[in-house]
């Protein structure tokens, strides 16, 4: 069900990151696709819009190997233990300006927040998939909501904190 609200509200969380961290394996799945859409007449306006934001994001790709980087704006970060990981994001972490962002990958996430490197989640539960996307959370960081909106559609988006 189409939702331009929650289309809206996308937008604008993308707008609000700056670089966002991705594994390398999510952004080959979903680079070619928000390309595509963005560019594509016959998409959905908010689809479009959708993907001009991602598309303006400045990634940092991580892998633990060298990689191919065919998407524009995007920097392959290669780390080859927690240490390294560590290092990188404290570094853009302690840059001025808007939010760092994890748009894309499960494991990235929990490695994220394992590493105590999350100040807050923001995360979209879509009707049925609720517990794939609070495993991203890591467990023993029980987080306490901040804020959460519904929208039309069902989809819920929440906030969460990390305990101290």
């Amino acid at each position: 069900m189409p939702d331009p609200e929650f289309s809206r509200d996308n937008v604008a969380s993308f707008d609000r990151m700056r670089p966002g961290f991705i594994g390398y394996p999510t952004a080959a799945g979903c680079f070619p696709f928000w390309l595509s859409m963005a560019s594509d007449p016959q998409a959905p306006a908010e689809l479009r819009a959708l993907a001009q934001a991602v598309n303006s994001l400045r990634p940092f790709l991580i892998s633990d190997r060298d990689e191919p980087v065919p998407w524009p704006n995007a920097e392959l970060l290669v780390v080859h233990d927690d240490e390294q990981l560590l290092a990188a994001v404290r570094k853009e972490k302690e840059k001025p300006g808007k939010d760092l962002g994890v748009p894309g990958g499960i494991r990235t996430a929990q490695t994220l927040a394992r590493l105590g490197l999350v100040d807050e989640y923001v995360i979209t539960h879509a009707p049925g998939h609720a517990r794939q996307r609070q495993a991203a959370i890591h467990r023993q960081d029980q987080p306490g909501t901040t804020g959460a909106k519904t929208y039309r559609s069902g989809v819920i988006r929440a906030t969460y904190r990390p305990a101290p």
